[in-house]
């Protein structure tokens, strides 16, 4: 049986859901090429990147913080990718993940040692590992090889070796959120920080975890999209931090901390490749992508806001 705090988050998924749905229905009856395996296979691929990047950011929201230097990690993996595969092959891999972790701790310590505010100390993050990257790679070049291509991409069928990862971790982390201590530390930082710390919860050490599993999940998701554009990209990641913000927020994970679930956010992350997806088969503008994106991201913004101050009365 459930209890009340489980139903709450889970309802929080439902209008990550209706939006799917409807995206679903609008696109399949406007366009016969949706349905294709060839599609679908498209839309699993771009979910594998963007829902990685989600979720660590989802999981940073959920303590109460914040990561704005999650594009700048997939920037800098892809870099990593391209410039060391030919020479030290999937081990660029494991390199590239301790980048981001080394990026999601750098944030953490200026938030806990210095105090900055975690949106101008991420954001000083993103600027530095910018930087770092430009000088690694100052253009899209470098090279992946087709072996990693051939074995995640290759084939049109959706359900595939990206299907399988997104599904065999986001499951993951839904039990490490709702099952564990460390799940609900998260959620206590997130929620009430001075009442967290009188159970014993350590803000400082959630910080640390949740920084870190933010970069290494973003520099996965470099991984993931350097395999995809079989090379690197300085710049590449930039319009995945509003993407990942805006898929926690309309997953339902509250900006303050403290509430959400995870199920939302892949839900949220499915809505977003969604609205490219249908742009591109229905030869919209593509301009007014971030349009649409914006004023769903508002109106997430709008609905959680207004439902939790009715909770609060």
């Amino acid at each position: 049986m459930l209890n009340g705090s489980i139903r709450f988050n889970l309802l929080l998924a439902l209008p990550a859901l209706i939006l799917t749905i409807l995206l679903v229905v609008f696109t399949a009856s406007l366009s016969s090429s949706f349905l294709s395996s060839a599609n679908l296979a498209n839309l699993t691929n771009r979910v594998l990147p963007l829902g990685m990047v989600a979720l660590g950011e989802a999981i940073v929201l959920m303590a109460g913080r914040i990561d704005l230097s999650v594009g700048t990690i997939m920037s800098l993996a892809t870099a990593i990718m391209a410039l060391t595969v030919s020479s030290i092959g999937w081990l660029a891999i494991p390199l590239a993940m301790l980048a981001g972790v080394g990026a999601g701790l750098f944030t953490a310590a200026g938030v806990i040692l210095l105090r900055i505010n975690p949106l101008v100390m991420s954001l000083a993050t993103a600027a530095i590992v910018k930087g770092v990257t430009l000088l690694l790679l100052p253009k899209p070049g470098g090279q992946v090889s087709y072996d990693f291509y051939a074995l995640l991409f290759e084939g049109e069928s959706p359900l595939g070796v990206p299907l399988l990862i997104v599904i065999l971790v986001y499951g993951a982390f839904i039990l490490l959120a709702g099952w564990t201590r460390f799940g609900r530390s998260i959620y206590a930082a997130g929620s009430d920080p001075r009442a967290a710390f009188a159970h014993g919860v350590s803000s400082a050490r959630v910080d640390l975890q949740v920084y870190a599993l933010s970069g290494a999940l973003a520099a996965l998701a470099g991984v993931f999209l350097s395999i995809r554009i079989l090379s690197g990209d300085p710049l590449i990641g930039d319009a995945y931090t509003l993407d990942a913000v805006s898929a926690a927020i309309l997953g339902g994970i509250a900006l303050k901390g403290g509430r959400g679930n995870l199920i939302g956010v892949l839900l949220a992350v499915i809505s977003l490749v969604l609205i490219n997806n249908t742009f591109n088969l229905l030869q919209l503008d593509t301009n007014l992508q971030a349009i649409a994106k914006g004023l769903i991201f508002v109106a997430a913004l709008v609905f959680f806001m207004r439902g939790k101050a009715g909770d609060a009365d």
